[in-house]
């Protein structure tokens, strides 16, 4: 009870991205949940890489009822800035009201924040200084013979730093589906095929975290993370990252 009273608190509180936008900030404090989510949403297609309005954007969808939307705003956010506490337990938050959460069971939470210490953009760009700097180094040991002694340990240590930040990068790559996205609908039926003339096998809530398998015309095939079932919903049911 506590945790939740503690998240419920966060929501209440937005990340605020300067007086530019304290229009959005006075719609949310008046209340007007609607018309701060609208407002947030049209800063966030100006502005898709800001953490804080992806944030505060499924602060003010939440309040409005919007629990599926809500948690694809939070995952947005947390892609751009998995650091960030707030980001990170709201978005734990919300995906426990669908049934699900943010570490995955039997992952240590510590390891699960160490792992997603940056973000994947974040990691491409470490690996690929650690990259420049190994070859500037080799470069100087082979022009300058003088500075081999010195310069070996600091050209090793920068390879080993290269492949340590290149495979945190293709882990993060691997255990992360590219195509993804979150059920939207109050109630999503999960068919054996594209079309309603298929049998339903499975009911997903709002809010549970999909992967994008494929696509048939209005209709995309899933795969439901947490509990491992692949079917066919209507493409609107699912609000794509």
């Amino acid at each position: 009870m506590t945790s939740a009273l503690l998240a419920a608190a966060m929501l209440a509180a937005p990340l605020w991205g300067g007086a530019a936008r304290s229009e959005g900030q006075r719609f949310y404090d008046l209340g007007d949940y609607p018309a701060a989510a609208d407002w947030y949403l049209q800063a966030v297609r100006a502005e898709p890489r800001n953490a804080s309005l992806h944030y505060n954007l499924g602060d003010s969808l939440f309040k409005s009822g919007k629990t599926g939307r809500a948690i694809a705003a939070y995952e947005r956010a947390f892609l751009i800035r998995p650091r960030d506490a707030d980001i990170r337990q709201n978005l734990d938050y919300t995906l426990r009201r669908a049934g699900e959460e943010l570490t995955p069971a039997g992952v240590p939470p510590l390891l699960f924040q160490t792992f997603h210490l940056f973000s994947e953009r974040e990691l491409a760009g470490l690996q690929w200084l650690a990259c420049w700097l190994m070859l500037v180094l080799s470069g100087l040991c082979l022009w300058r013979q003088a500075l081999r002694p010195r310069l070996l340990s600091w050209t090793g240590a920068a390879a080993t730093l290269w492949l340590v930040l290149g495979g945190w990068w293709l882990a993060v790559r691997g255990v992360t589906p590219q195509r993804r996205g979150v059920i939207v609908t109050p109630a999503a039926e999960l068919r054996s095929g594209p079309g309603e003339n298929f049998n339903v096998s499975f009911t997903i809530p709002e809010g549970r975290r999909v992967q994008v398998l494929s696509a048939d015309g209005t209709w995309l095939e899933v795969g439901v993370l947490k509990e491992g079932a692949k079917g066919w919903l209507p493409a609107a049911a699912v609000e794509e990252l």
